[in-house]
């Protein structure tokens, strides 16, 4: 005979704000990656491992100036979340979420 498995309210909302937290931190991840795409890179990741290879003056400040905002997105992100989780604040849509985010500035 198979179990069934009986959710508490307090399991549900933590699902639910767990799934809110992964869709919302997916997003902008997303939008990182998209934003430095349209400059060449493959994503965020790559374009920061610039910011210390003085080889190419451009590509340098292009790493140091992407490293910096991928710092201040995240930070503004979890700031939100944080928010949301203590009941501050309403959850947001994906695309008001990332019109708050801070903008990337290139050199």
């Amino acid at each position: 005979m198979g179990s069934v498995i009986v959710k508490t309210a307090a399991t549900v909302a933590e699902e639910q704000a767990a799934a809110t937290k992964q869709r919302l931190t997916r997003a902008v991840q997303r939008h990182m990656d998209t934003t430095v795409q349209e400059r060449g890179y493959d994503n965020i990741f790559t374009a920061c491992t610039y910011a210390e290879e003085p080889a190419v003056p451009e590509f340098q400040a292009e790493g140091q100036a992407c490293r910096e905002w991928r710092s201040r997105v995240w930070d503004y992100c979890y700031a939100v979340l944080a928010d949301v989780e203590s009941g501050s604040r309403a959850v947001q849509t994906e695309e008001e979420l990332i019109a708050e985010l801070p903008v990337l500035t290139w050199p």
